[in-house]
């Protein structure tokens, strides 16, 4: 399971001053959990590669 930087720095800047360790190390796996089934299910349809290139042709 990996987490991007750029969404765990979200994470970060915009946390509490003050949180409970178990909640926050529930948010970060949860946070885990939904970037891997979000590449999941764009995987299932086309493959990330070509999807990486599709990307590309938008910019």
């Amino acid at each position: 399971m990996q987490l991007s930087k750029e969404k765990l720095q979200y994470f970060v800047n915009n946390m509490p001053e003050k949180i409970d360790v178990l909640e926050l190390i529930d948010k970060v796996i949860l946070m885990a959990k939904r970037e891997q089934n979000g590449e999941e299910s764009v995987n299932r349809y086309i493959p990330h590669d070509d999807l990486e290139k599709e990307i590309d042709l938008w910019g």
